[in-house]
Parts: C-alpha cells; structure tokens; sequence
C-alpha cells in the first residue's frame, strides 16, 4: 500500500505536467480533499484560496492546477508559487499551495536631486509604504527619474535605485540616490550630405532644439528633437523633395561633459516636378471644376503640403458637400522620366446621403426650437458639411453653450441622421462696472441681463449707471424669432441725469422700438435693425453764468436709427477668426418732427486673424461724424455729441491710458473735453487664451483716438497713442471682468500727460 499511495502521487506530479496538452477526455482524475497554504506571511489565506479556484470536494485535474498556478501570479504578490501533493487517499488528494511572498515597502530613502526638486523626485517615485515591491520596480523607477532628468536638461545624472533588506523579514527599503551632474546644453547642429540648403536654413526649420545662445535655452528633448527631424524633412518635401530622408543622428558630448554636439545626416534625393495631371471614374464635376481646386499645376516644384490638402480638403470637400460622404479620393504618382512625377486622381462617389432627422440633446434650459432655427442644414436636405459647420457656428454665436459636438449616423444606405449635443452654460449676467475719476469721483453699473430668458432665446436687460455727476437707468427687452420668423423685435426705456462741467444738469426720459431682419445677400451673415427713438429731456440747475447760453426749455427728439451690419465671428467670448462691421446712420428732426435735428453716422469694423493656436490678432477702427440738419449747434443735444478716454464706462468711447472724456478739444467753461463732431479711433490687440471653460485671456494692446470739433479739423495724425497689458476673465452671473493697465504718450485735455492708470471691468468689454 505504501508503494501504492508514492506511485500515485508521483502520477498525480506527472499529470500535472503533461495536462495542459491531453484532451481533457484522456485525463485521469482525482478529487480534492483538502487544500492548504504555506508562506503567506501577510497575504490572507482565503484570498489566496479563493484566487486559485480550487474548491474541496469538487474533481482536480492537471490544467486546473495549472490555471491555479496562473491565476496566483497575477495577483503580482508572490515571487514564487507552487502546488504540490501532500497525500493522497484513494482516489482524492491533498494539495499544498506554497508561495513566496514579495517583500512589503517599509521605507524610501531619497538622497541628492537638489537641482530638479525633492518634490519633483517623490511624485516621480509612485510606490507607497506597505505596497508590495518586485524586482522590476528599480528598473521602472529608474527609467521615469532619468527621464525627469532628461527633461531638465541633465542628461548624464547618475541615478542609483535599489530594494534594500528592511528592519525585519518580509520587509524592503528603496534607496535611491541622485547626482544630476552638469546640465548638458547643445553646443552645435551640424548637417551633412545638405547640398540644397544651408545650415542656417535648416537649423531654422528645427523649432524646438536649438544651440545655445542669449536667447535660446540649448535644452535637449528627445521628442521635440524626434518632431523637428519630422519638420525637416517636411520642409524638404514641401521644397521638391519627396525622398530626402534622415540616413542618421549622432549625438556626442565634450570632454567635460557639458556641450552637446548633433550631427544630422540627410539625404536630399532630387528635386521633382509635378507633370501631367488627369482625373478618371465620376464624372459628377466637370475637368474644369476638378482643376479648379487643385493647389499646384504642371510644371512646379512638388510640394507635399500643397498634394496633401488638394487631395484632403480641396478635392474631398467638393464630393462632402453635395452629400456624398463616403466619397474616395484616390491619388497616384507615377514617374514620367526625369524630375517628373504625373499626377492621376482616381475619384469614387459612393452613394449620395441626405439628412433624415436632426437630434439635439443635453440641452436643459434652452427650447429645442431656439436651437433648430439656427440650423442652415435641414430634414431633407443634401448633407453638407459647409452646411453643418455653418450651423454649429450660428449655435456658437449665440453664447448659451459650453460645447457643441455634431455627430453622425448611418441609417440606410442614403441616409443619415444628425446628432447634435450641446453643453449649456448658463448665460445670465449680472453687470458690475467700477471706476474713479478726478471729476466725477466714483462712476459705475449695476445691471443684470438674461440673453437666454427662461431657455426662449429672448433677451432682457436692466442697467443702473451711476457717478457724481451722471446717472442712468434702462430696461430693454427683445425677441429675436418674432412669431417664428427671421425678425426680431424689441423695446426700451430709459431715464438719464447728467451733470456737465459747463454749469447746468440735463435730465431726459424716453424710449425705443427696434425692427431687424437677417439678409441672404450679399451673403447671409448680414442683417439690419432700425430703432425708432422719443425722448424728452430738460436742463436745470443751470449756472448763473450759463443762463444765458443753455436753454432751459423741455425738448423733444424723435430719431430713427438704421444699422447695417455682418458678423461672421467664430465664436462669441474669444473671436478666432472672422470680422464685425457695421454702419450706423441716425436721423432726428425732419420728417420725424421735434425739437433735435442732426444726422449722426458711425462707422466700425472688428476683425480677427489667427496666427498660432490660441492666438488672436484683433484690430478695431471707428469713426463718428455728427452734424446739424440746419446749421444751428443748438439742435444737437449734449449727449450725442463723441466724447472719448478711459474705459468709457459713464459717456463716450474708450481710449485706455486716459481719463474718462479727456481727450479731445478743450472746453471753454470747464476743465473735461468738449464734444466733438467727429471721432476716430484705432485698436490693435494681441490675445492669448489662457484657459478654454471658463474662458481666459491675456491681451496686449495699442490703440489711438481723438474727437475733433468738426469734420473740417479732422486730424488722422492727430491722436492721442497708448499702450498697455490686459487680462479677460469670463465667469457665469457676471460676465467678462476685465483688468487693463494703460499708459497714455500724449497730453490730455489739461496738457499733462497721464501716463499709467488702470480700467477695472466687470460684464463689459473695451
């Protein structure tokens, strides 16, 4: 019997080893009457049997032993793991599952490594005390803390990281020590094998791995240096050469070990030319339309760019935009002797999609239908993708979403349905305006508006200025979609008191009706308003010396504005591209009757250009004309006269570096500008956004203005310069707060020049 019970655990051993390749019909099995675990110090005994899958009572085979096996591994506790047979009763056995534990982290020893921060070092170490350690943590560890270096610029740190015995059995130390050494700065980009261009030439191409030099760190990065060899032979391809290649990059260092030198190695190939150029398969665009698109002709120097965006953009749009978008643009290059590449474009239509069903979610506040009518792609319509961006831009304009993603769904074979998710934000706003001026001490807004009322799309705003010296109220409500359609409709009212440094207050009280409609031409991003405007207004207080001069009668002025306007804008809170301009011409007097009689034109484009991601060249020009229907200076009332300076926050346009209505003609009776009849300004603003939701930007800006008493004394060359930093903050409830400091070159009305003087915002813009 005892022969018997060592033969059959040898059999037992044995068929382990050989189950995993018998089927499983041809496999003896035993059943498991009892399972232990041996050498879990601190790992739990029912993890262990639990993991392993092998239940007391049920049948054992080999490859169940095996899985076992496997499955304890991947726990990453234990450096070894076995399973072996203590004994075996008839036809059952008794198993012993036997590991070795990897040791527990008790301590990390950090040393060295000043240079780039302890603090650097430990997030870099990602290990915990108490967490398990395996062999391979000192390589890992190792590997990241070189990197760190790298990226710091020590590029020869010696770097030492071991698992040491800890104070007691089962328990290791991480010892880690680190001497940056020099940091290692490129002294030389050398080329070779360069007939083309110069060295210059393409050290310039290499934007991100420069030698050292006053302006240039000399820093070493091997993946900004592994981008810039991709530039380079971009740069070539986009010169003619499609071959060129880098054959090899050699980095060596001096002596001391703080210079580091590149040698580049490339070959340029030879310079080719676009040849022949021709079209097969649809026939849905004439030849003329199809090369009408393309960016190069036969005869020029190949340029991979070019080849690239006619065949991505140029070309494919063609085909997107009349619905067909799974269209195939398939382009060949063959050789036609010499430097001659002919270019063949293989054109496959697929099947043409129209639009089934627009599906707009994640809006919460907004009505869906406030949504739908700004969609220009519509159910039934071809799908086109100039369409659709067209539509997600009108969505964007609006300002009462975070986000919008369009997506796409086939849903037969020629059509699709369209899903729109938007991310509201919310829109209402309450507006706070603050500023101090010498004159009028402390000037301001309080206002709230709601350009989302109630999720309808209408908007209604109220607006408290207030100062020393001037106070105004207003409430305005409007409907953009008046009974569904493209007009817009909308009211006002408004109560105004100012005092004027001449020696008399003017109060007036009135309000407005608004009429616009957008325009399908010259294209559809034009539109215009006309307000009709009736006020009374009265001076009083009135000086003893002004008596004389200022009438004290009550006025009535009834005006009809018109604006014509184009906004094609990408988005509202930071512009990327685009422009805004518009015509603003008013009539009061006349055929409209009253008191006031002047005509009043201004003029203003806004527009934005692109330069690096993020960002903006803003430029802004204005002018203003103003002038009495019949000649008398009495028939224009005080307030639509131009004044300009500070952040024009109680009266007039902003000019930053100046004191509010410091600029322009000096006044006979007080110490502020007079009105002009005229006005000029120019603003140039460069923008970098900082973060995208909620958006902020920094602004660097100059701009120039002045007022003029009349057309006649128009001066282009005579503004008032300044220049200055700035940062925009756009936050929910109270809109964009803005922070300038503006320093003014040139004298102000009083003759000193102002110098710096800062302009706090809060829900306006400059």
């Amino acid at each position: 019997m005892h022969f018997l019970r060592k033969t059959a655990i040898a059999s037992l051993c044995l068929l382990c080893l050989i189950a995993v390749e018998l089927p499983a019909e041809e496999v003896e099995q035993f059943k498991l009457f009892g399972l232990n675990v041996e050498g879990n110090d601190r790992t739990d005994t029912g993890l262990i049997v639990a993991t392993s899958g092998l239940v007391v009572g049920e049948s054992l085979t080999g490859e169940m032993i095996q899985n076992a096996i496997r499955q304890l591994w991947q726990l990453n506790l234990f450096s070894d793991v076995k399973i072996v047979a203590e004994k075996q009763e008839g036809e059952g056995v008794f198993l012993l599952v036997r590991v070795v534990e990897y040791p527990r982290l008790e301590s990390i020893d950090i040393g060295g490594g000043r240079k780039i921060g302890k603090d650097a070092l430990e997030e870099a170490v990602d290990l915990n005390r108490g967490q398990v350690v395996k062999p391979s943590d000192p390589i890992r560890l190792k590997r990241k803390i070189r990197q760190l270096c790298k990226d710091k610029g020590y590029l020869l740190a010696d770097i030492i990281v071991e698992i040491r015995d800890g104070s007691q059995a089962g328990l290791a130390s991480l010892y880690i020590r680190v001497s940056e050494g020099r940091k290692v700065r490129i002294q030389k980009i050398t080329f070779n094998g360069n007939e083309a261009f110069s060295d210059k030439k393409l050290r310039k191409q290499m934007k991100n791995t420069h030698a050292k030099s006053l302006f240039r760190s000399g820093k070493f990065h091997r993946e900004k240096f592994e981008q810039d060899l991709e530039d380079l032979i971009a740069f070539y391809r986009e010169h003619g050469y499609k071959d060129a290649r880098v054959v090899s990059d050699t980095i060596w260092y001096s002596d001391n070990k703080k210079r580091m030198f590149l040698d580049i190695t490339l070959e340029e190939g030879p310079r080719l030319y676009f040849g022949k150029i021709d079209f097969s398969g649809s026939d849905l665009f004439s030849e003329d339309e199809l090369r009408s698109r393309l960016l190069f002709k036969p005869g020029e120097v190949y340029n991979q760019k070019k080849y690239d965006i006619t065949v991505r953009d140029r070309l494919g749009s063609l085909f997107y935009d009349r619905g067909y978008i799974y269209a195939q643009v398939q382009p060949t290059l063959t050789p036609a002797g010499g430097d001659t590449l002919d270019v063949h474009f293989h054109l496959e239509t697929g099947n043409r999609f129209s639009v089934r069903k627009i599906h707009i979610t994640g809006n919460t506040k907004t009505h869906e239908k406030v949504i739908r009518r700004e969609f220009v792609i519509k159910p039934g319509y071809t799908f086109d993708v100039s369409k659709l961006r067209r539509s997600v831009r009108e969505v964007a304009i609006l300002n009462y979403f975070a986000d919008i993603q369009p997506d796409l769904e086939d849903v037969s074979d020629d059509e699709v349905d369209l899903w729109v998710k938007v991310e509201e934000k919310a829109t209402d706003q309450a507006n706070v305006s603050a500023g101090y001026s010498e004159r009028d001490g402390l000037i301001g807004a309080l206002g709230f508006s709601a350009p989302n009322l109630f999720g309808t799309g209408q908007m209604l705003s109220c607006d408290w200025n207030f100062g020393k010296q001037y106070g105004a109220f207003s409430i305005s409500y409007t409907e953009p979609w008046f009974l569904d359609t493209e007009t817009l409709v909308g009211g006002s009212f408004y109560n105004v008191k100012r005092r004027w440094t001449e020696g008399f207050t003017e109060k007036l009280i009135g309000g407005s009706v608004r009429l616009g409609r957008r325009f399908d031409w010259p294209d559809d991003y034009f539109r215009g308003d006309w307000i009709y405007r009736v006020e009374r207004s009265r001076n009083v207080d009135i000086d003893a010396a002004m008596k004389s001069q200022v009438d004290s009668t009550a006025r009535v002025s009834s005006s009809l504005t018109q604006i014509i306007s184009r906004d094609s804008r990408d988005f509202a809170e930071f512009p990327t591209r685009g422009s805004v301009v518009s015509l603003t011409t008013e009539l009061a007097g006349g055929l409209l009757t009253g008191d006031d009689r002047y005509h009043k034109h201004t003029f203003s484009v806004e527009w934005y250009t692109p330069l690096l991601p993020r960002l903006v060249l803003y430029n802004h020009f204005l002018y203003g004309f103003l002038a009495a229907l019949s000649g008398d200076q009495h028939d224009i009332p005080h307030l639509e006269y131009f004044y300009m300076g500070g952040g024009g926050i109680s009266l007039g346009t902003s000019l930053r570096g100046y004191e509010e209505r410091s600029v322009g003609p000096p006044s006979t009776s007080s110490a502020s500008a007079a009105g002009g009849k005229s006005q000029l300004k120019t603003s140039l603003e460069l923008r970098v956004q900082m973060v995208d939701n909620p958006t902020i930007y920094g602004l660097a800006f100059a701009e120039a203005g002045n007022t003029w008493l009349n057309f006649d004394r128009t001066d282009p060359f005579d503004l008032r310069r300044s220049v200055g930093l700035g940062i925009r903050l756009y936050m929910p409830m109270i809109g964009l707060i803005g922070l300038d400091y503006g320093y003014g070159f040139d004298p102000d009305v009083s003759g000193g020049k102002p110098g710096w003087i800062p302009h706090f915002q809060f829900g306006r813009t400059f």
